[in-house]
């Protein structure tokens, strides 16, 4: 059986999207453009790929086979287009990552600049998630990389670079602890605080920390945006917790001030970049963790 590589592709987007509106969004086209495709594919193969329920999207057991075949297929053409370009000298192909929000500007501004100077033939996607969904999506093959900050330890994902670096409490110029080496968790308890959702490594590292002290933070604000806490240390709201790497701009021009945790849980906590054991690793893909764990700030590169 041939199947056209257009509706396989558009099936995957709405599987991987969870909704046809997403996919649409992603690929920038219209809606009714991927239905149609998923019509044409339903009718080529008789087969039910997903329903419609007042809940959203349900896939069938056949939606979610042939949902594994597309990406199997798209890796392959990825890992021809790879190996094509080693036989050519050089170094091509696409590779999916997915970030923890608090890597963006080093990434960005560091690992992608770099990449695109060194290998102008390697494409990036570029999703960004809390912890969870990084995990989930790394190891249901989603992505090729995953860029976490204190992810758990698990047999499935091999560690290609890791650097441990503390929490630290970010606070406006002038503040009371502004000039600290470094403070301890319970002398922020008296401040007004913005946290990160549950979703995130940071919020998890600190409920860890909670439970271990007996202490509790009550925040003013829960955000599932790590700018959004970061424009409530700079508005003078309050403080929030972050990794110094995660707002490097902000501390170089002084308008916040990042004074590392003491605490033990909080003092030495991991930055990975993490692949699925077992997964084929294209040229491109070792390219890219490679100029990440080179020149990223969140893995030991001097700022700049």
């Amino acid at each position: 059986m041939r199947i056209d590589d257009k509706p396989l592709r558009y099936f995957l987007a709405v599987f991987e999207a969870g909704s046809i509106r997403a996919a649409a969004d992603g690929l920038h086209i219209a809606p009714s453009a991927i239905s149609r495709q998923v019509a044409g594919l339903e009718a080529d193969l008789g087969v039910l790929l997903m329903e419609r329920t007042k809940q959203g999207i349900r896939f069938t057991e056949a939606g979610r086979l042939v949902a594994g075949h597309a990406r199997r297929r798209l890796e392959l053409d990825d890992g021809f287009a790879a190996e094509l370009a080693a036989a050519k000298g050089g170094i091509a192909g696409r590779v999916h990552v997915i970030t923890g929000e608090g890597f963006v500007v080093d990434l960005m501004h560091h690992a992608v600049s770099a990449l695109a100077r060194t290998y102008p033939e390697v494409q990036l996607s570029i999703d960004v998630g809390g912890t969870d969904r990084m995990m989930q999506g790394i190891l249901k093959d989603a992505y090729d990389i995953g860029l976490v900050f204190n992810p758990p330890r698990l047999p499935e994902l091999d560690v290609l670079a890791e650097a441990d670096k503390p929490l630290c409490v970010l606070v406006p110029p002038g503040h009371p602890l502004a000039g600290r080496d470094s403070c301890q968790l319970a002398e922020t308890l008296d401040q007004p605080a913005a946290l990160l959702a549950e979703t995130f490594g940071v919020r998890k590292l600190i409920a860890g920390a909670e439970a271990a002290s007996g202490l509790r933070i009550r925040p003013k604000l829960v955000t599932d945006s790590i700018n959004v806490a970061m424009h409530f240390v700079l508005g003078g709201a309050g403080i929030t917790y972050l990794p110094a790497f995660a707002v490097s701009r902000q501390l170089r021009r002084g308008e916040v001030h990042a004074i590392p945790l003491a605490d033990a849980p909080l003092a030495h906590v991991p930055s990975r970049i993490v692949v699925r054991s077992g997964r084929p690793r294209t040229g491109a893909v070792r390219a890219v963790a490679d100029l990440m764990a080179r020149h990223m700030e969140a893995f030991g590169a001097e700022a700049g």
